[in-house]
């Protein structure tokens, strides 16, 4: 299975799915920002684009890269990474699903005000970037199914993760 742990930056995404790896075995953790480092590392700047969701080929190198792990690796796949543009969401989780790959999608839910606390702990353009993405993400996360949401604001990690386990175990 897929677990795709989607949230705004600093939702605790990493946290959480650095913590999943350890309870589930075998599990491993896939970030899909490498293949845009790709992009930042060797496209001219005039070529790059302000996020990684807006290449076409990120969206389908991971879905490949993804296709590949699953059907390749014996365990769960978990993929910490902030999707919440239609075509990024659609093209990448949609399209596993209709690869007939399993697919949990959790979405770790934060009020604006932790989402800016936690940012503040970033270097300074990361900051920047991320609190000018923060009410479009917001947003877009407003259309998601609520029953993908889990909430990562004041309570304990066990409780987090406690939580989506439960989900992911639901989905099996």
């Amino acid at each position: 299975m897929i677990i795709w742990i989607n949230g705004a930056f600093g939702a605790g995404k990493t946290t959480v799915a650095t913590e999943l790896v350890k309870q589930i075995q075998p599990s491993f953790l896939y970030d899909p920002e490498n293949i845009g480092d790709i992009f930042r590392s060797n496209l001219p700047i005039s070529m790059q684009k302000s996020d990684f969701q807006y290449y076409p080929e990120w969206r389908q190198w991971n879905v490949y890269l993804l296709k590949k792990i699953y059907q390749e690796y014996d365990g769960d796949i978990i993929v910490p990474m902030t999707i919440y543009k239609t075509e990024a969401v659609s093209e990448i989780l949609g399209k596993l699903r209709e690869e007939n790959i399993p697919v949990c999608h959790i979405q770790l839910d934060v009020p604006k005000e932790t989402i800016i606390s936690r940012l503040q702990e970033r270097p300074k353009a990361l900051i920047e970037w991320g609190e000018s993405k923060v009410d479009e993400i917001i947003e877009a996360f407003n259309a998601f199914p609520q029953d993908d949401k889990i909430m990562n604001d004041e309570r304990p990690i066990k409780e987090v993760l406690s939580d989506i386990i439960k989900k992911i175990e639901q989905q099996r």
